[in-house]
């Protein structure tokens, strides 16, 4: 009670400042209306409601220093610490006139209050024997009890007069309120009851509110009834209920508060005001509002509503007020703008964790109740690592190949929720909010439970195109919605093989899709691999590395390299490292030749901590020297890549500053240890702020990096879909028009209907009926089974619309051909004289593109609301540029002629894009 005590008069201190500073808010808004007073005096009721909440929590917190007093504390343990030190600190403290410590009078009374604030019980006391604040700890628990059980009471009898109410289903009062709801467009169901005991009306619930009346309603005119049902719909419509039960429940927790009783009495009078306002409207304006105010104040029965349900009713005494301030005729239709609200809640804000974080040097309730649960044991301190892993579920390598090179396991949604990591769990929302499919297969990293990448050797025999290939196990947070699953993976269809639900990618021949469980996933680059992967997860039989891979199981961040195998693989020429021999060969070449097998963990909450093992027969006295010469070698260039890039002061170099900071810390950090025939390497960062500055450069670099793969996924959708035209090209010789005509000569239809068979797609193009129009009812069918190829993968919209559309217009890939008919290239001449009539619309050939194909634009990227089957595009009629893109924020990808596909800035110019737009202007493009 004593620690609680303290707590309270520091948020007594806490809610007097947000009080203040919500009243000078409120005074110099008195010239705008009541809806604008009630918002800002809810929004200060609920910052006190936050400042509760805050006390449970450690931060924040501001220390205060008014003097030199500290200084001196640690200079005098530094003295005690260090002899030499205090020798040498007592003699430049010999001065030759003793000079008075100039202390500030405020600053000491303020340390004195804190001091006092901050003493705790004697040991040696009685129990029986309790301190002031302990006593006002009592106080108060027993103040906020009985005020939280007279607020129960008051909810409870109220919810009493809700059901001993009489409904007054079919009476006049409900066909008024039906009229009035329908005026004011409420669409939510209400209930009209009615009460003996009350004398007023009033509206009782939030979600499925109820309006009460007085048995005396019978009286009252069709005009009174009128004003006082508008008058309690403005309740509903500003959910008054909710904030009256947040205001209630602040001036319960502040029971000692005269500032917060204030606020919530003139939260009341500011929302009937409201509501008088929305009334007035309704009743012919504030003059015949007034006068039914007063008659019906005159003609109320002494009668009044008694014990605690009176806080969810409005008195007699705000009844009269309300007249009061009707007489005054002051305007009541002033409200506050979005901007202007979203500016007080700011600074209201801001105030409370101003004030929040004094609290002064006491333990916070969060940090006691913390100390309570987790005591330190008496063998010493306890072992983070061990409790981070004692939490965490083994990583699974049922599913890892014994040839593999390695495994990678991670555990993603905890690792974002460590607080050397919010700050890139926020830039990692804020460009999934910027950039639509930002993760791979649409799953945030936040509800991925463990991630494993496995790196798979290439089969004996068989060169390696590529450094590594990997398969990835995922384990979700959450079950996995298999229908978007499928749309997310290329519009993939769903098969089982083998009792396994899989997926094959439509656009990307050969890649397929496990789904393993509920929540368990498995993506492979190719259907070999996942075979691999599913016949090792048959056997489910331990790994061959199941020991070594068990000191790293429960780490946060784990992973095992078989070293061994990918140095024969090298041997072999089976695989070619792509790194410079100088830069390993000289400084790290024992432990390549020589180690076997590598683990590694790493762990991360309050600090992050690192360990690994470099398993081998023999020659671990090499290794271990290798190892220390190479972390002195590491040091030195750190060091000196940190002072260049100082020097130079490179806006490019510095952002690079603290990666290079961090990797400088962790290999100071690096402890290696011999243990039998193994070498042992450990790390611990207590100080993360290297850490939490490096993803500020991480996590940009990782979206832009992620960008420019999604900007490959369009390039591939463009590049078929010009391999297509050329198919269409060898059969027809000539490009698709723009709109291609049906059978009959007159039903239009849309090239990209046209490339169907040249897409792989001939079963779906057999569907679509030729002879009808493209929205037909069969049609229709069709459109819902849009390619993948005609979507990007960042376009997020919902329905079936194309993201690849032609240009249409004179002289462009896709426009009309205007050739006389029977005049060929090179054909004719000065007396060949061309027909009156000219053939009928067909595609652009070859010849026709005189610009040349790689300087002609065939297809562009471009956010338009057309389905993918409509024959309709973009038109260009020469001059005005067409917008592009719109997928994403700066740029569009676009299409040539000869099947390349490029991405351009919005700052192309546009006389270049016009030029590459046409396909006989003859200019010469220059490309940025």
């Amino acid at each position: 009670m004593h620690a609680l005590g303290i707590s309270l008069l520091w948020l007594g201190l806490q809610v007097t400042i947000v009080a203040l500073s919500a009243l000078t808010v409120y005074w110099s808004t008195r010239r705008l209306g009541p809806r604008a007073r009630s918002f800002i005096l809810s929004c200060s009721l609920g910052m006190t409601l936050l400042l509760a909440l805050l006390a449970f929590s450690p931060w924040p917190r501001w220390q205060t220093n008014w003097n030199a007093n500290h200084a001196a504390v640690d200079t005098k343990q530094a003295e005690q610490n260090s002899p030499l030190l205090a020798k040498a600190t007592q003699e430049l403290k010999t001065p030759l006139l003793e000079k008075s410590p100039q202390e500030s009078e405020w600053g000491t009374i303020w340390d004195g209050f804190q001091k006092g604030l901050q003493q705790a019980p004697a040991r040696e006391q009685p129990y029986f024997v309790p301190t002031p604040a302990g006593l006002l700890g009592w106080v108060f628990a027993g103040g906020f009890l009985m005020a939280i059980v007279r607020l129960l009471i008051g909810f409870v009898s109220v919810t009493r007069l809700v059901r001993q109410g009489n409904s007054l289903n079919g009476s006049a009062a409900e066909e008024t309120l039906d009229i009035l709801a329908a005026e004011q467009q409420i669409s939510r169901p209400l209930r009209l009851l009615q009460h003996d005991r009350l004398t007023t009306a009033a509206v009782i619930g939030w979600w499925r509110p109820k309006i009460l009346l007085p048995t005396a309603w019978h009286q009252w005119s069709q005009k009174q009834l009128r004003a006082v049902l508008a008058h309690e719909l403005a309740h509903i419509q500003q959910h008054d209920y909710l904030t009256i039960l947040g205001a209630e429940l602040s001036r319960s927790l502040y029971f000692y508060h005269p500032l917060v009783h204030w606020l919530a009495s003139r939260l009341r009078l500011e929302q009937e005001l409201t509501a008088d306002e929305a009334a007035a409207d309704i009743s012919g304006g504030a003059d015949s509002y007034m006068t039914v105010l007063a008659e019906m104040a005159v003609s109320q029965t002494p009668h009044r509503l008694r014990g605690p349900a009176r806080a969810f009713f409005p008195t007699h005494s705000t009844f009269l007020r309300r007249i009061e301030m009707l007489k005054q005729k002051r305007s009541l239709k002033t409200v506050i703008s979005r901007p202007v609200r979203a500016v007080i809640i700011c600074f209201l804000l801001a105030v409370s964790l101003l004030a929040a974080g004094f609290r002064g040097h006491q333990t916070s309730l969060a940090q006691q109740s913390a100390e309570t649960s987790n005591p330190q044991p008496a063998e010493g301190p306890i072992d983070t690592n061990k409790s981070v892993r004692d939490q965490h579920e083994a990583f699974k390598i049922n599913s890892v190949p014994a040839d593999a090179l390695g495994i990678l396991s991670l555990r993603p949604a905890e690792l974002l929720k460590q607080n050397s990591l919010l700050y890139a769990k926020m830039l990692m929302e804020q460009a999934e909010n910027k950039h639509a499919r930002l993760y791979p297969l649409g799953i945030p990293f936040t509800e991925i439970k463990t991630l494993t990448l496995i790196f798979l050797a290439p089969k004996p025999g068989d060169p390696c195109s590529q450094l590594l290939n990997y398969a990835t196990v995922i384990e979700t947070t959450k079950d996995i919605d298999l229908k978007q699953m499928a749309v997310t993976f290329n519009g993939g269809k769903l098969f089982t093989r083998d009792g396994i639900l899989h997926l094959q990618d439509k656009k990307h021949t050969g890649v397929p899709l496990a789904i393993a469980g509920s929540r368990e996933m498995i993506y492979a680059r190719d259907p070999g691999s996942l075979r691999q992967i599913l016949e090792v997860r048959k056997t489910d039989q331990p790994g061959r590395w199941a020991e070594h891979w068990k000191l790293v199981e429960k780490d946060s961040i784990a992973a095992l390299f078989n070293l061994r195998h990918l140095r024969e693989m090298v041997w072999k020429n089976q695989c070619k490292l792509d790194i410079d021999d100088s830069v390993w060969k000289a400084s790290l070449s024992p432990v390549w030749e020589h180690t076997d097998l590598i683990t590694l963990g790493v762990n991360l909450s309050n600090k992050a901590t690192l360990q690994a093992t470099l398993y081998q027969q023999q020659n671990n006295e090499q290794i271990y020297k290798t190892l220390t010469a190479s972390q002195i070698l590491c040091n030195n260039m750190l060091q000196q890549y940190e002072q260049q890039i100082l020097i130079d002061k490179q806006r490019e170099q510095l952002i690079k500053l603290p990666l290079y900071k961090l990797a400088h810390q962790l290999v100071n950090a690096l402890q290696f240890e011999q243990q039998g025939s193994n070498v042992c390497l450990t790390a611990s960062l207590s100080d993360l702020t290297e850490m939490i500055d490096s993803t500020a450069v991480l996590v940009p670099a990782l979206v832009e990096a992620r960008l420019v793969s999604l900007r490959m996924e369009s390039f591939s959708n463009i590049k078929h879909l010009v391999y297509a035209m050329h198919l269409y090209l060898g059969e027809h010789k000539h490009f698709p028009p723009a709109v291609v005509m049906g059978p009959d000569g007159k039903t239009p239809h849309s090239w990209r209907v046209a490339l169907l068979p040249f897409l792989d797609e001939i079963e779906l193009y057999k569907e679509y009926r030729l002879n009808e129009p493209w929205d037909s009812e069969h049609n229709k069918k069709v459109l819902e089974k849009m390619p993948a190829v005609f979507h990007n993968i960042q376009d997020n919209r919902s329905g079936f619309y194309t993201s690849y559309l032609a240009v249409v217009g004179p002289d462009t890939a896709f426009g009309k051909s205007t050739r006389p008919a029977g005049l060929m290239a090179g054909a004719g001449g000065a007396d060949s004289t061309p027909p009156a009539k000219q053939e009928p619309p067909a595609g652009i050939r070859l010849m026709d593109i005189t610009d040349g194909t790689s300087n002609t634009i065939a297809i562009v990227e471009a956010r338009r609301e057309i389905p993918w089957t409509k024959p309709e595009d973009i038109p260009f009629d020469g001059e005005k540029l067409p917008d592009l893109g719109g997928f994403v924020e700066g740029g569009f990808n676009v299409g040539f002629c000869d099947g390349a596909a490029r991405y351009f800035t919005d700052q192309l110019d546009p006389k270049t894009l016009k030029n590459l737009l046409l396909i006989n202007d003859g200019n010469v493009i220059v490309f940025p």
